[in-house]
């Protein structure tokens, strides 16, 4: 209608570095081409991430991040959320991504510890015209703990603060026009706060994202990711959506104003082209830029054959991505590396934390490390029988029902049954010898560094005697694979389940 002005804002969210196109996602080159072609049919289009952009394929790691840049400036990019998982790599790379995709950080709950104030690596908001629109965007990082002994040092410094409060703070900076460019017509929240459906897949879930909704309502559209769903709703009367993961699709908020730029509606959206990969064609620069980059990490040390894999060795379910609760051939390498090198009695590790597989054949660094693409430090610790039976309680939930915490364990024997309620399923556990767990005795225990620092339910706050080893699994799981020369296809036998139904 000529009456009205349509502002489309496109949010690309756990990307996760996703950049060669496989049977389950759109690599960088199709996912230029979708945009491209949105952008076509919706010339008021602003392109934002949602954060995780760079943790992922390792030829993004070999690069510094450099191939994700690149795509997020040749889509025009204008902000990025900050994930979790771009603090993996320290503040040093903050500047340089942003230098490199012509992008900007926005984290306005991102302190430094000191000051109060936003660090130099972002700013709280980023304000842009579109059509005569002003536009801001307000960023949001998840809340976790910056100063853990798992982070680098020079994260030490900052803090997240609480999002509701300092998009309160800001919002009401815009409002009364203290920006520059005046007062914005419409303001959003671009975050990494997780959200996701409850168990009757209606009701979302995800405490900051709604906490956000509800204390600042004046808000037009909220992005929400770190979960990796495609999600369309409104809470609280906010506009709120979120776009999958791995670079499959993307969230929309579509923003229909007045010719005098009142907001008349914002709709929440999402596109998942996850039926249809084979039908997209790649943008063919962006798909020569890749291959390149593929080329040059390879033919150096990221080629290099490790071992043989002698059958294919699967670690998730084909069709629902599910990791297997009984653990995997690979799952468990990783638990026999926390052992040996530890010489620990009971060893935990989030094999969340681990890609779909290894075809048959040559197994070649790049691929272990695309499989393993968190790579977690050991840590060791002394901790009561109680406790670990707790945290496996909590790793032996489901994706389908409870929303993945997916662990694998050694050391133990454990019977569950999954007719009992989620927190009540394990009916025996015992140590591989057949001694009985005691629950006020102290085990020595190994487990990643991830679910150490108490992530995703797991809770390893009681431990004595905590060590960061400097061990990283997926280097030790290196030679490993080294040493025995070839992986078979085997599952283990000391979980048993009853009544799986899934």
């Amino acid at each position: 209608m000529l009456d009205t002005k349509v502002i489309s804002i496109l949010c690309v969210n756990d990307f996760h570095a996703e950049i060669f196109p496989t049977d389950r996602v759109l690599g960088s080159a199709k996912l230029v081409s979708v945009i491209n072609r949105f952008k076509e049919n919706n010339p008021n289009t602003l392109v934002v991430f949602g954060g995780d952009n760079y943790k992922g394929d390792p030829i993004s790691d070999y690069f510094s991040g450099e191939p994700v840049s690149c795509l997020m400036k040749s889509v025009g990019a204008v902000a990025s959320a900050v994930g979790n998982h771009e603090f993996d790599y320290g503040r040093n790379k903050f500047k340089q991504w942003q230098r490199q995709g012509n992008f900007t950080f926005i984290a306005a709950n991102l302190l430094d510890r000191s000051t109060q104030a936003a660090p130099d690596i972002v700013k709280p908001y980023l304000m842009v015209c579109v059509d005569g629109v002003k536009i801001a965007m307000i960023g949001l990082a998840t809340m976790e703990r910056l100063n853990n002994a798992n982070r680098s040092t020079d994260l030490h410094s900052l803090e997240i603060a609480d999002g509701a409060e300092m998009t309160r703070k800001w919002v009401d900076y815009l409002n009364e026009g203290n920006d520059e460019l005046g007062k914005p017509d419409v303001i959003i929240a671009l975050t990494h706060y997780g959200l996701k459906y409850g168990a009757d897949q209606v009701t979302p879930v995800g405490s900051e994202a709604i906490m956000l909704c509800r204390q600042v309502p004046e808000l037009s559209g909220v992005f929400t990711a770190h979960w990796h769903l495609f999600m369309s709703l409104e809470i609280n009367h906010v506009a709120v959506a979120q776009g999958g993961s791995f670079g499959k699709g993307f969230a929309v908020l579509t923003i229909r104003l007045s010719q005098d730029h009142r907001i008349l509606n914002v709709t929440p959206g999402y596109f998942d082209f996850s039926s249809e990969l084979n039908k997209i064609c790649p943008d063919i620069e962006m798909q020569n830029q890749v291959e390149a980059y593929y080329k040059k990490a390879l033919d150096n040390e990221l080629g290099e054959v490790i071992g043989v894999a002698k059958t294919d060795i699967v670690h998730r379910s084909p069709s629902g991505n599910e990791v297997y609760p009984e653990g995997t051939p690979l799952s468990q390498l990783a638990i026999r590396v926390l052992l040996e090198t530890t010489n620990s009695q009971v060893a935990m590790f989030f094999s969340g934390s681990i890609g779909q597989g290894i075809k048959k054949g040559n197994i070649t660094l790049y691929m272990l490390y695309k499989i393993m693409f968190i790579d977690s430090g050991i840590v060791t610790m002394k901790l009561r029988g109680k406790e670990i039976v707790k945290n496996i309680e909590n790793g032996i939930s489901t994706l389908k029902q409870e929303g993945a915490s997916p662990l694998a364990f050694g050391g133990l024997k454990v019977t569950a049954d999954y007719a009992k309620p989620f927190g009540h399923r394990i009916e025996t556990i015992c140590l591989e010898n057949g001694q009985p767990l005691e629950a006020e005795r102290y085990y020595d225990i190994a487990v990643d560094e991830y679910i150490a620092s108490n992530e995703m339910g797991y809770d390893f706050s009681n431990g004595l005697e905590r060590i960061h080893t400097g061990k990283s699994i997926r280097n030790e799981m290196v030679q490993l694979i080294k040493n025995m020369g070839h992986l078979e296809a085997s599952i283990p036998g000391h979980f048993t389940i009853k009544n799986k139904t899934f």
